[in-house]
């Protein structure tokens, strides 16, 4: 699955979903763009005291991600265990969350 972003029409930074300026050149010029879904595991964690609205899940994985276009995006991992460095792939998108799987 490619990963929705945004991409400034000036500096080129990238950058998640959501953002209304560049915070690099301080411009309003974003473009939608598709990125490539996959990159490599740089940090996680295991949540098992979660929020009210996820305590049902718990426990669970969060991952950061360093994408291959060099986006660092945090999500859930679909896939247990989880090693630092592992290849991984943009699953789906819900709720605003990115869901990771390892390839």
């Amino acid at each position: 699955m490619n990963m929705p972003a945004s991409q400034c029409r000036h500096c080129g930074r990238l950058f998640h979903n959501g953002k209304s300026h560049c915070s690099g050149c301080d411009r309003d010029s974003l473009d939608p763009v598709d990125l490539s879904g996959k990159g490599n595991v740089y940090s996680y964690t295991e949540i098992y005291a979660a929020p009210k609205r996820f305590v049902q899940q718990a426990p669970y994985l969060i991952v950061l991600v360093e994408m291959e276009h060099g986006l660092r995006v945090t999500g859930r991992m679909l896939n247990r265990p989880v090693q630092i460095g592992e290849r991984v792939e943009l699953h789906k998108v819900e709720d605003h969350c990115y869901y990771f799987a390892a390839l």
